[in-house]
C-alpha cells in the first residue's frame, strides 16, 4: 500500500495524504470546475483541466477549442443544452508510476425541447504533481484497452466500469 505522509514544508504548504478526504475532495472540486468551465463555455479553462494526452490527440489548444465550439453550437441547433454536469466522490487515489490516478462518476444533464437526459460516464483523474493538480479524461465510449494505449501508465488497479445509457425524463 503507498502512503505519502502528510507533511508540512513552511508558509502552510503540504503534501497531502493519497487518499485522504482532502485530497478526494480536492479532486472532486477540480472536476467541478471543469464542468463549470464547460457549461460556460470557458474552453481556456477546460483544456487546463483536460488531460494532456488528449489535447494533443485532438490537435493541439486551438484545434480542440474549435471542436468544442462547433461542438456546442450543434447541439444548440438541435435544440440540446448542457444545463450541468456533476461529479461523485473519487475511487480510491492510486500511484502508478509517479501519477497519482483516480476515477469518479460524471452526471451530465442535457436539456432537450422536450425533456432532459442524464448521461453517466467516468472520468479518469491524474495528477502528475503529487495532488496540486489534476487533469481529466472522460471514459465514454472507450474501453480500458483503448485508454491504456492513450495513458500508458494508466494503472491496473483503475477500473473503467461498462458505459451505462442515458436515462430520458419527458416533460
Amino acid at each position: 500500500m503507498f502512503l505519502v505522509l502528510n507533511v508540512e514544508v513552511g508558509y502552510g504548504q503540504f503534501i497531502p495524504i493519497v487518499d485522504s478526504p482532502s485530497t478526494a475532495n480536492f479532486v472532486r472540486q477540480q472536476a467541478n470546475s471543469m464542468g463549470n468551465a464547460f457549461i460556460k463555455g470557458d474552453y481556456e479553462t477546460f483544456e487546463k483541466y483536460t488531460n494532456p494526452a488528449i489535447v494533443n490527440a485532438m490537435g493541439g489548444k486551438s484545434r480542440m477549442t474549435a471542436v468544442l465550439v462547433n461542438s456546442a453550437n450543434d447541439m444548440k441547433a438541435k435544440g440540446m443544452v448542457i444545463s450541468g454536469i456533476t461529479v461523485d466522490s473519487p475511487s480510491k487515489i492510486v500511484k502508478s508510476r509517479s501519477e497519482l490516478q483516480c476515477t469518479l462518476k460524471q452526471h451530465t444533464t442535457i436539456k432537450l425541447n422536450n425533456g432532459t437526459v442524464i448521461a453517466t460516464s467516468t472520468l479518469i483523474a491524474i495528477s502528475l504533481d503529487g495532488g496540486k493538480n489534476w487533469s481529466f479524461v472522460d471514459t465514454s465510449n472507450k474501453d480500458a484497452s483503448t485508454m491504456r494505449k492513450m495513458l500508458p501508465n494508466l494503472s491496473t488497479a483503475i477500473i473503467i466500469p461498462p458505459e451505462q445509457q442515458p436515462v430520458y425524463y419527458k416533460e
